[in-house]
């Protein structure tokens, strides 16, 4: 117990909260399956996506790239006008924020003897009760729910519906008897310890469970190349005096000498 006494807190949560907004429109907008209108030219209406202040980086401009990537990705030609257009996708968000909470294991800090004291003029002031506690845990979420709905252009018949995608990006943070803080969640790269990876699964106590399997579909918040660059082509130079062609009546063939020809490597 003594060498694990420590202490250890995280000042600023600004690009927590930003990394777990973003990554809960990644992960929502990764759920939808553009592939009813894929090789469709189709316009993508963000007029009812709107700019809101507060969010940080994490405002309209990035969920309307996201879903033109997404659209992208399931072959779509995404037009920059309407009239080019033969299919019409209309998105909205309906949240976009964080949430946290805290745990204490313990007696939790409080000052109600010191309030209870101060009534009485003539009572000495009593210090506050500091916090004793062997574990406390401090989590935080980041919540995303966007729509998107399509129809024709010209006939105003509806095509295809993504329903309410809703997703929640997870942080916590963990002390154990003032060793801290040990962090995981959705937008960490397994366990960490002040910022510094760690092998120790002390997440897997509190991590829940997932019973679905990973599947192949191509996801936004990973890595993917649609288009292999092509191969440099290389043109094999035939030396002077010698030639492809079969030789006539015996004799090899020839080409004229070339003076700039160089010999195949």
């Amino acid at each position: 117990m003594v060498s694990l006494t420590g202490c250890g807190t995280t000042k600023v949560k600004t690009a927590t909260e930003q990394l777990l907004i973003s990554n809960a429109v990644d992960m929502t907008i990764g759920k939808m399956d553009f592939s009813v209108i894929a090789g469709e030219p189709v316009f993508l209406d963000t007029q009812y996506i709107t700019a809101v202040k507060g969010f940080g980086f994490v405002n309209a401009n990035y969920i309307v790239s996201s879903i033109r990537q997404q659209l992208f990705a399931h072959g779509c030609q995404v037009q920059e006008a309407k009239d080019d257009a033969t299919y019409i996708i209309e998105a909205r968000v309906g949240a976009l924020g964080s949430d946290s909470h805290d745990v204490t294991y313990g007696i939790p800090a409080n000052n109600a003897i010191t309030t209870a004291a101060s009534i009485i003029t003539s009572t000495p002031s009593l210090p506050a009760i500091p916090e004793i506690s062997f574990a406390k845990r401090h989590g935080q979420s980041g919540v995303a729910k966007i729509a998107v709905f399509i129809y024709g252009k010209d006939e105003k018949e509806p095509v295809w519906q993504s329903g309410v995608e809703f997703a929640r990006s997870t942080a916590n943070d963990a002390w154990v008897f003032g060793a801290g803080p040990f962090q995981w969640g959705t937008i960490h790269e397994g366990t960490r310890f002040a910022g510094s990876r760690i092998s120790i699964p002390i997440a897997e106590w509190f991590r829940p469970k997932s019973s679905k399997d990973e599947d192949e579909e191509i996801k936004i918040q990973d890595e993917f190349t649609f288009i292999n660059p092509p191969e440099p082509h290389s043109q094999s130079v035939i030396p002077a005096g010698h030639t492809t062609e079969a030789p006539v009546d015996g004799e090899p063939g020839t080409l004229p000498e070339n003076p700039d020809a160089k010999p195949i490597k």
